[in-house]
């Protein structure tokens, strides 16, 4: 057996090393790149269509792009109108808010023998050292807000160019291969696009099945503005694993606000279902194994998407990683690390026959 060469292994480090340099410094390019990409990948076959029926390439990616941005200004009237609903209740939410803020000053002065008049002291002293930064907050925010619009009209921008000339693109692709690899590079190609495609969709209807279960199940249970909650419990959920610990907080303060402490129980055992069917049932037959990466490395691409690119690393370093396990189960130096990267979990039997049925159907 040769041994890996001292010279090949200090380059390999070296390559790794640059590329997180240049993707960590380069995040406010790659980010609205890598969001436009994958946008661009889910509204192809739509402009695809549109085309079909006669409609200029221009029109369609312009058509795609307007029913991309009716569909965020959907989302964004009905967080609105049950925001207004909300806001009717605040009264009553107060109200519930100083009495249990009430029975925590007495569990804190029985626990720890501070009066509230000093607890009320201290929570004063820390709004005061808050309140001195106050501007320095402001500014955060502002210049955040002016970054995330800035963002996303890149995103707009780039999605217009990726899908209008999109055969461009994909010839300079294979234009880096020699000839005779071509027609495997164009299976590489395909298969990176119908990732992409699969992954956005299938993310898409865990959301819905999830924003579903979540308001039929709180409106039961008599929790107020259950929609509102719900959705605001779902938007996380677009981050793989840690999205869903992350949205059932929201819930569960309110059912604790809103409704009694009797309600938290209930209310966590509904996020609970619904997450078990989520992950059992909704996602394998929506998203399939189309991924096919080994859990520890989608947990690997969160943690490491976080680190480099913040929360938009997390959302898409895992269809990152996946386009590398494509692209090194094709090349064959590159075998071994497609392996490494590859699920091995196997789906249950149950599952895979209520694929066929809906495949038969």
């Amino acid at each position: 057996m040769k041994s890996i060469s001292i010279y090949r292994a200090s380059a390999i480090l070296l390559f790794g090393i640059l590329l997180v340099i240049a993707l960590y410094y380069g995040r406010i390019f790659f980010i609205p790149l890598g969001f436009a990409a994958l946008l661009s990948m889910l509204m192809t076959p739509v402009s695809r269509k549109l085309e079909q029926w006669g409609i200029g390439r221009g029109v369609a990616t312009l058509l795609c792009i307007l029913i991309f941005m009716l569909f965020l200004a959907a989302i964004a009237a009905v967080i609105a109108a049950q925001l207004v609903s909300f806001s009717e209740d605040l009264p009553q939410i107060q109200k519930k808010l100083e009495q249990l803020l009430d029975t925590l000053q007495q569990w804190i002065q029985h626990k720890y023998g501070a009066s509230p008049q000093q607890q009320i002291t201290f929570v004063r002293e820390q709004i005061s050292s808050l309140s001195q930064s106050a501007n320095k907050y402001f500014t955060t925010v502002l210049s955040g807000t002016l970054g995330l619009v800035s963002a996303f009209v890149l995103v707009v921008l780039y999605m217009f160019f990726l899908m209008w000339k999109r055969e461009k693109f994909e010839e300079f692709t294979l234009r880096l291969v020699s000839p005779e690899n071509r027609p495997e590079a164009q299976q590489v190609v395909n298969e990176i696009k119908q990732v992409a495609a699969q992954y956005l969709v299938g993310r898409l209807m865990s959301m819905l099945f999830l924003a579903i279960f979540y308001s039929i199940g709180l409106s039961v249970l008599g929790l107020k503005n259950a929609v509102l909650v719900s959705i605001i419990a779902v938007l996380p959920t677009i981050i793989p694993y840690v999205g869903a610990f992350v949205g059932a907080v929201f819930p569960l303060i309110v059912a604790m606000i809103s409704g009694s402490p009797s309600m938290v129980l209930p209310t966590f055992a509904i996020l609970v279902a619904a997450q078990v069917i989520d992950n059992n049932i909704i996602e394998p037959l929506v998203m399939g194994s189309k991924l096919n990466l080994s859990p520890i490395f989608t947990i690997i691409a969160i943690v490491l998407g976080e680190m480099i690119w913040g929360i938009p690393g997390m959302i898409l370093f895992e269809p990152l990683f996946a386009v590398v396990r494509i692209v090194s189960q094709h090349v064959q130096k590159l075998h071994p690390y497609g392996f490494l990267l590859q699920n091995e979990v196997e789906d249950p039997k149950w599952v895979d026959k209520l694929k066929g049925l809906f495949g038969k159907g």
